[in-house]
């Protein structure tokens, strides 16, 4: 019996369980959605209801069992693991450069919901984003013509001719329209270029352009814009042509996109099993070509994924990597499971449970599931480090989150006084994550999805690692049958 209490709510639950003694030492920030998890997987009990609201039991949530502490970290785990994968409709918006109501329609058109707390999967975030016919679509809905986005800029038509003809400016779509001329009621219908207002707000950030003089000039005189589009004519279609001719030669995707800010063009290759072309022979065939060459400033060879996919191929080389990962008694405590594979063949060189020779805490265990029983009669890392050393010997060495594998390895090798070798160059490490942040052009930490055993994630590194070598769906989709194989 529960005495005159009739148990509490989850909000004020969530505050009891975090008091508790050992999730308190842990510092578990817990939610009232947590404790409504906790009762729904039927670890922790419903005693009553007020206005609707479910009520717990008290001793419960005074004194939560370890098996209940384990259960609720797992759950603070997925709820913190879906916040760092998800985004805010405004944060979702803003990834596809939408405003909130265009996001928002445009997700309900392709069947996309938002998850938990009203949050949206950023891999549906980023799919949205990708697609250009959705994204022409919503752009379209706020376009100004010519006259219109000259007015916004505050300045001449004639100078918004010059921001076009310099390849800084072009149209998205077009319009009819209908235009009367002469006395005599003559009417015809004319195409009408339409432009981004997005697009008109970065031209303010154009590199040496003195946007301020260029409002300023007088009517009837020059220009300050003049001498930039007498550059441009050509540079659009020069680009356009040196991405045909190294498509044609080579077979391969070949990509480019014109960086608005940058003022420059992009341009991305994805390299063939030799690893060519190379960074170096595109730039010696761009300095070779007499006409690309006048352009050259204005042209970057290998964007941020870009330069992603070609080292994921030189990764994937053999003998040139290998991809490593493991777990630990708490977070960035001693090694408990480690495991190393070959990034070419998959061929696993090392796998093995250590003995940390300190128990597991119950945060790690709930998230790896390896106890102190399992690793009781497992290697020590004084046994197990010199069979990691043959393993990594003479190859790059790859995680996911390298900073942490090298950290928690490297502290190891200290505590148990060995040198830790080439385990302790900074140079012999390649961070997968940091690469995949660079391939997809997001700026923070995305989880990797694995199922928290060493060789598991290790796998599941490698098939990310794979995937990074290769161009994007969108690229292939786009150049079709231009691509020879």
């Amino acid at each position: 019996m529960l005495g005159t209490h009739p148990g509490y709510g989850a909000s004020r639950g969530a505050k009891m369980l975090a008091e508790a003694p050992d999730l308190a030492a842990r510092k578990v920030e817990v939610w009232a959605c947590d404790v409504e998890q906790l009762a729904e997987q039927g670890v922790l009990e419903r005693v009553g209801a007020f206005e609707g609201y479910a009520l717990y039991d008290e001793r419960q949530l005074v004194s939560p069992t370890a098996a209940m502490c384990a259960a609720l970290e797992q759950i603070v785990a997925e709820r913190v693991a879906w916040l760092q994968a998800s985004a805010r409709t405004d944060e979702a918006a803003g990834r596809c450069g939408w405003e909130v109501a265009e996001f928002e329609k445009a997700a309900k058109d392709q069947g996309i919901t938002p998850g938990r707390f009203g949050r949206w999967a950023l891999e549906e975030v980023e799919r949205l984003a990708g697609n250009e016919v959705l994204g022409a679509d919503i752009l379209a809905a706020r376009m100004l013509g010519p006259e219109l986005a000259a007015q916004y800029l505050e300045i001449r038509r004639r100078d918004l001719d010059y921001c076009i003809e310099a390849g800084w400016l072009a149209p998205v779509s077009q319009v009819r329209r209908t235009v009367w001329s002469g006395g005599r009621g003559h009417r015809k219908v004319v195409e009408v270029p339409m432009y981004r207002v997005g697009d008109l707000d970065a031209l303010e950030d154009i590199p040496g352009v003195d946007w301020e003089a260029v409002r300023a000039t007088k009517p009837g005189r020059p220009s300050p814009l003049r001498a930039f589009a007498q550059l441009a004519p050509q540079r659009a279609s020069v680009a356009r042509a040196f991405v045909d001719e190294l498509r044609e030669r080579f077979g391969l995707p070949v990509w480019a996109r014109f960086a608005n800010l940058d003022n420059r063009w992009l341009i991305d290759w994805e390299p063939g099993p030799d690893g060519t072309p190379s960074k170096e022979d595109v730039a010696a065939m761009l300095a070779g070509n007499p006409v690309a060459s006048r352009f050259a400033d204005g042209i970057q060879l290998l964007s941020r994924q870009g330069e992603a996919i070609h080292w994921a191929r030189r990764m994937l080389q053999p003998g040139m990597a290998c991809v490593l990962d493991t777990e630990t008694h708490d977070l960035w405590g001693r090694v408990m499971e480690v495991a190393v594979v070959d990034a070419a063949s998959g061929e696993i060189l090392l796998e093995t449970l250590v003995n940390p020779q300190i128990p597991v805490t119950e945060g790690a265990l709930a998230v790896h599931g390896i106890s102190d029983a399992m690793v009781a009669d497992a290697p020590t890392w004084d046994q197990v480090m010199p069979d990691l050393l043959r393993a990594t010997a003479g190859r790059k060495i790859l995680a996911y989150n390298a900073e942490y594998d090298q950290t928690v390895i490297v502290g190891d090798c200290l505590r148990v006084e060995a040198d830790p070798q080439h385990l302790q160059a900074e140079e012999q490490w390649g961070c997968i994550m940091r690469r995949r942040l660079d391939w997809e052009d997001m700026p923070n930490f995305l989880p990797l999805g694995g199922g928290h055993r060493a060789l598991g994630d290790t796998c599941a590194a490698l098939e990310m690692l794979t995937s990074l070598a290769s161009a994007p769906s969108w690229v292939m989709e786009s150049l079709g049958e231009k691509v020879v194989a």
